[in-house]
């Protein structure tokens, strides 16, 4: 099956603030979900966040970290990365223990393909709140990602064991969490692991995604696997 490059990807997105003294607020999470990476045969888009209250949010700035963090959202759907990335980090100057700030301001490095400063904002993240599979995946994402844009005759191993190995904890961490075992699968596939990657796959479809072309695409994929 060819991998071939298709557009830059968005993946989760907090869109509240979390911290481990409030582990309540997870249950309120509106997160963006794009699995997988630049180098897809097809963006599969998971789902879309919504700003908490669906109320406008001015983008003349605020005092508080909340403020800046809600700016930076609306910033962020609108396109304009610059001027997220700028709010996220005011957020988190008001706010240095801002776990939501790091994660957006992860997000948004992402797609602007500043995958270096990505890894530490998610690695930041992680700190603040280790249980955060969301977060975990979207570290794994950024890995995967990694390991097929270096391309090559020969998949880089090591890079593609570092994704697994990432993906991995996130679904430890989140076992409902449908989106890392696709991403599971395309590493697998790109290790020539078929028999692992149409297990993933499996397991992602049983997750029930509800995005029809996620579903389509991963569906494709197990048809190869079987008819191979």
């Amino acid at each position: 099956m060819t991998i071939e490059k298709e557009e830059v990807t968005k993946p989760k997105q907090a869109n509240h603030k979390k911290t481990k003294t409030q582990p309540e607020e997870t249950a309120n999470k509106s997160i963006l979900v794009i699995i997988g990476v630049v180098v897809l045969v097809f963006v599969v888009v998971i789902g879309l966040s919504t700003m908490q209250g669906g109320s406008s949010v001015s983008t003349g700035g605020s005092s508080s970290a909340e403020g800046e963090f809600e700016v930076g959202n609306e910033h962020f759907q609108n396109g304009q990365l610059e001027e997220a990335v700028s709010a996220y980090q005011k957020a988190i100057e008001l706010d240095p223990g801002y776990q939501g700030a790091y994660v957006n301001l992860g997000v948004a490095y992402y797609q602007q393909e500043k995958f270096e400063l990505a890894e530490t904002q998610y690695k930041k993240a992680l700190e603040l709140d280790p249980s955060d599979g969301d977060v975990a995946y979207n570290l794994g994402a950024l890995y995967l990602q990694q390991a097929l844009l270096k391309g090559g005759d020969q998949p880089d191993e090591a890079a593609f064991e570092r994704a697994i190995q990432q993906l991995e904890q996130a679904i430890e961490l989140t076992p409902g969490l449908a989106e890392p075992h696709f991403s599971l699968g395309v590493a697998y596939l790109s290790l020539g692991k078929r028999d692992e990657a149409k297990k993933a796959m499996e397991q992602f479809l049983a997750g029930k995604p509800t995005d029809p072309r996620a579903i389509q695409e991963a569906e494709r994929y197990l048809t190869d696997l079987e008819e191979k």
